[in-house]
């Protein structure tokens, strides 16, 4: 219902699913509480949904606006800076704001809809009149008993009961399940001293524990109401009789869940720093100094001591009054570069990312948006940190893919990096070892600045690498078709000279395929095109897409033979070989089948850290930022795995990863040795990673890549339509390849500058359930791109609308499956 006009409105992104913004009047007695970045309930067609502030408007006079019904927080939860960006995200990525905003937030904060039913007068009747058998008696006694809940069943199970009049289908929204953690705590009262409580009241004084009780109170000025019950097992009696006494006092508050881990290692300042860190630093702080927007690439090979410039950086920034920002592209980096720089930092330090539960993000952030931290540390989610005065936001190993969101809103967080450092004019400092061909064509072409530091500390030579051509190996020279020999001696070697060692292997579960002998088949997910790899710890099949996880059947799903063979190894077999040939070893794996529970990366790497383990076997969660100076040791045991994924970045990856991982060798006092097991030694991948040569990799892949128009030469977005049904969803996707391509004859401008290829099955044609096709948009020109797209999004609009297939909009793909 429209409402009267009033004299202040404001602008507002909701939560649903539409590109627009709408404006809202605001009722006199919400005002004072309004302000950019809080959340608010609006109405919104016939729903009430949550949205967010983006700013106050003039009235429209020629508009009749809806009010606003509530004001759901006592504080922003983003700053006015922030909107720019949020903005920005919604027009590029493709995806509305009021989506991207909430994507953001901590999870906890948002409300959830969900569909509840409720019964008519004439479904109270009917349903006394129903027999004890029927399922719409069951499903009507279920909604009279269970008021508000949401509904079991999927909601088109009640349209016939609805179209009969007997029930009402309402949507509400379930408030956050985050927020302040409240507890109860005892206080001494003000202006009281304890020395003349004793004296004036020592008659009260009876416990035997009654005077150390009183001191713990007025000692710590301010405990727990649970931890006096823990300390005191009178404390009930005690806090209830000196309340009443006027002595002390109950009140409750908010306590911080802190998610800091302990140090993993004590991290202690370098005596001095080396030439290139010095050069590196200074480049960076006078870009801080001028506080205008700089991007810098600090292309600096491993072990070249890239941390502490990271640090020095942060400390310049905080000192001149602003705020920083630390990315990192996976979690477990978070917990290792935390304890280094909390332990000089102090605790003005927040960590941020989605292993923290709904409590402990929803307490790291309010702290941010209050100002109560100088510094965030965190994976990809880290780039929303609500600071109003950001200084200089720093994107660790810049190369990794890990930093694009595979759902939506697919944004590419190093990208959205730079974009945000423009908007605020700050520094945005990418850094790595083995740059992105992007990056560092970036930087030859003037956008970026170019930092070098191309020597390790205190010179430290590079590894040794040793290639090993298993193509040429017969079965006497290899364990278990895993380990070479040559791999084995070395690493019995290091054991023996008490040195450690890192095995990488980029292949979770212990089997990778169970093949049929007989028909040849593999054990498929009903799901996934993918097949199930076998987990040895609880013997079941696993899909690593959709989860699913089966018993090890006995025979064929397909024939019903007997004849089932495992082949491929991953991690979980690696680890077994190792245990076996090395039964004195002590062996730790580190990869997301045993991490999944909370401190147990901090675990692995603090005993691999204090030497109390000799091996460690991981997947790419170990191949960067680490510095582990008893590691002389790396074995790479299947280098050319990620070659032969249908992506044009696979060669670019596979450089990354093996140049990543071999610089984990060799970063303390010995030379560090690299023996790389491949099938395809003359790919010059990893030709080129053996030989740490970064150059003659780039001038081969930005040769490719221009010869084939690919980014940076191009811009990519990927249209993939998902459908249950097969036929209908190529069916669909075969019209709208038609619709763009008609869009496209109509306007020779688009023709001439963007490319059209597919559409085709994803290389995965099944996920999920889903069946999937794909549409690749290859352009020149990023604004020819954005119209195009928004005329495909309309189009799409009025195809899809009843054919059961959903459109994604990926722009800028980074996984190709």
């Amino acid at each position: 219902m429209n409402e009267k006009k009033g004299t202040e409105c404001i602008r507002v992104a909701v939560t649903v699913p539409v590109r627009d913004t709408f404006s809202y009047l605001v009722p006199e007695q919400l005002s004072p509480g309004i302000r950019v970045g809080c959340r608010v309930l609006v109405p919104f067609k016939k729903r009430k949904v949550t949205g967010y502030v983006l700013e106050r408007i003039q009235e429209n006079d020629d508009i009749e606006l809806k009010a606003v019904l509530d004001v759901l927080d006592s504080e922003p939860l983003f700053p006015q800076k922030m909107v720019p960006f949020f903005e920005w995200l919604a027009d590029y990525y493709f995806h509305p704001i009021g989506q991207v905003i909430q994507t953001s937030l901590p999870g906890g904060l948002n409300a959830v809809n969900y569909k509840s039913a409720s019964l008519t007068k004439t479904g109270l009747k009917i349903l006394e009149q129903l027999s004890q058998q029927t399922e719409q008696r069951d499903i009507l006694s279920w909604i009279k008993d269970h008021p508000g809940k949401k509904i079991p069943w999927p909601v088109g199970k009640l349209y016939p009961l609805r179209k009969k009049g007997w029930l009402i289908i309402e949507e509400r929204a379930r408030r956050q399940t985050a927020g302040p953690l409240i507890r109860k705590f005892v206080r001494p009262k003000q202006d009281i001293e304890l020395e003349s409580i004793l004296r004036e009241k020592a008659h009260l004084v009876r416990a035997k524990n009654e005077e150390e009780f009183l001191k713990a109170i007025f000692d710590l000025g301010i405990v727990l109401l649970s931890d006096l019950n823990v300390k005191f097992t009178n404390a009930y009696y005690l806090v209830k009789k000196w309340t009443k006494e006027n002595v002390i006092e109950q009140y409750e508050g908010s306590l911080y869940r802190d998610p800091a881990g302990a140090t993993i290692f004590p991290a202690p300042t370098p005596p001095r720093l080396y030439g290139q860190q010095k050069a590196a630093v200074k480049k960076i702080n006078e870009c801080l100094d001028r506080k205008v927007f700089s991007p810098c690439l600090l292309y600096g090979v491993t072990g070249s001591g890239k941390t502490e410039v990271y640090f020095r950086s942060v400390e310049h920034a905080i000192r001149s009054g602003k705020k920083a920002i630390l990315m990192v592209p996976e979690i477990a980096l978070v917990t290792y570069l935390e304890s280094i720089f909390r332990a000089r930092l102090g605790n003005r330090i927040a960590v941020y990312h989605s292993r923290l539960s709904h409590g402990e993000r929803y307490d790291q952030w309010i702290r941010m948006a209050r100002g109560e931290v100088d510094m965030v540390i965190g994976a990809r989610s880290a780039l929303f940190a609500p600071f109003s005065e950001l200084g200089i936001i720093i994107v660790d190993e810049e190369h990794d893919a890990s930093y694009k969101q595979d759902t939506s809103p697919g944004y590419q967080a190093r990208d959205a990096a730079v974009m945000r450092a423009k908007m605020e004019n700050a520094v945005v400092l990418l850094g790595s070892g083995t740059p992105s061909v992007q990056s560092f064509q970036n930087s030859i072409s003037k956008k970026y600045d170019l930092i070098l530091m191309p020597d390790r500390v205190e010179q430290r030579p590079l590894p040794d690498v040793q290639i090993v051509d298993m193509k040429k190996l017969d079965k006497k020279n290899l364990q278990n078709n895993i380990l070479s020999n040559i791999l084995k001696d070395e690493l019995e070697q290091n054991l023996a000279d008490g040195y450690q060692s890192i095995l990488f292997l980029n292949r979770r579960g212990f089997h990778r395929v169970f093949l049929c002998r007989r028909c040849g088949k593999t054990i498929h997910c009903p799901n996934c095109d993918v097949s199930l790899t076998h987990h040895i710890d609880m013997d079941r099949l696993t899909c690593h897409y959709c989860g699913l996880s089966i018993e090890r059947p006995d025979k064929c799903p397909s024939c019903a033979e007997k004849v089932l063979k495992p082949y491929g190894f991953g991690t979980q077999k690696l680890e077994q070989e190792l245990k076996t040939s090395f039964p004195d070893a002590r062996v730790l794996r580190m990869d997301t089948d045993n991490t999944r529970k909370k401190g147990q990366i901090y675990h692995i790497l603090k005993t691999f850290s204090d030497n109390k383990a000799d091996m460690l076997i991981g997947t790419q969660m170990i191949t960067k930022g680490y510095h582990f100076p008893k590691v002389t040791l790396v074995g790479i045991v299947a280098a050319d795995s990620s070659l032969s994924f249908p992506d044009f970045r696979a060669g670019e990856r596979t450089f990354q990863l093996l140049s990543q991982v071999a610089g984990r060798s060799g970063r303390g006092g010995e030379r560090g040795r690299v023996i790389v097991q491949t099938f395809n030694p003359d790919h010059y991948a990893i030709d080129t990673a053996t030989s740490h040569d970064y150059h003659t990799f780039f001038e081969r892949e930005i040769a490719l890549r221009k010869q084939l128009g690919y980014p940076p030469f191009s811009h990519l977005t990927c249209l993939r339509l998902e459908g249950n049904n097969k036929e209908r969803t190529q069916e669909t996707v075969e019209q709208l390849g038609l619709g763009i391509r008609a869009i496209i004859a109509k306007q020779p401008e688009i023709g001439n500058s963007i490319h059209l290829l597919g559409p085709v099955e994803a290389p995965i044609a099944r996920l999920k359930g889903k069946y999937r096709w794909q549409i690749l948009i290859k352009s020149k020109n990023i604004s020819l791109q954005k119209y195009l797209l928004g005329e495909i999004h309309r189009l799409s609009l009025k195809m899809l609308r009843s054919s059961g297939v959903r459109l994604v909009i990926d722009v800028d793909p980074y996984q190709m499956l």
